[in-house]
């Protein structure tokens, strides 16, 4: 029987990077689902104020884990293609990972400040940027569901 070092490494790599992409896709899901709709709930009709810094943190937290999980991702898929016969997939969700953390700073940087600012949640200013963010962060979902497939289905062939 025969010993496959470079089988052995990509399923280790393979062990890295897809449970780092699931942690975060799960961590983005929980808060446009679960956190984020009951915020807006039950604590924006009370304190707005409190409302815009419960949600900005969050997203802050949230891009943190971005930054980490998307660079564990990130590093797994560099040296999975390094040992790779066709590299084309492994630079694809690269440039995936890439895109999302991009879009997830823009948003936390440039979105999320505005909305913070925001003394009335109910104001169409308020929901244009909220829309804004939507789209943003249903982009990152995305690109990191994509990547999560991809990285899953991935054969070294």
């Amino acid at each position: 029987m025969r010993n496959d070092p470079s089988g052995r490494r990509d399923r280790v790599l393979a062990a890295i990077e897809i449970p780092a992409l699931g942690i975060w896709l799960g961590a983005l899901a929980g808060f446009a689902f679960v956190s984020a709709p009951l915020a807006f709930r039950l604590v924006a009709p009370l304190d707005v104020t409190r409302f815009a810094a419960l949600t900005a943190q969050s997203l802050a937290v949230l891009t943190t884990w971005g930054y980490v999980l998307g660079g564990l991702a990130i590093a797994a898929a560099v040296l999975r293609a390094l040992f790779a016969g066709d590299r084309v997939w492994d630079f694809v969700r690269i440039l995936l990972v890439a895109l999302a953390l991009g879009l997830a700073t823009y948003e936390q940087r440039a979105i999320v400040p505005a909305m913070a600012a925001s003394t009335d949640v109910r104001s169409a200013a308020y929901h244009d940027l909220h829309g804004r963010s939507s789209e943003v962060y249903g982009v990152v979902v995305l690109l990191t569901l994509v990547t999560l497939v991809l990285a899953a289905v991935r054969r070294d062939d």
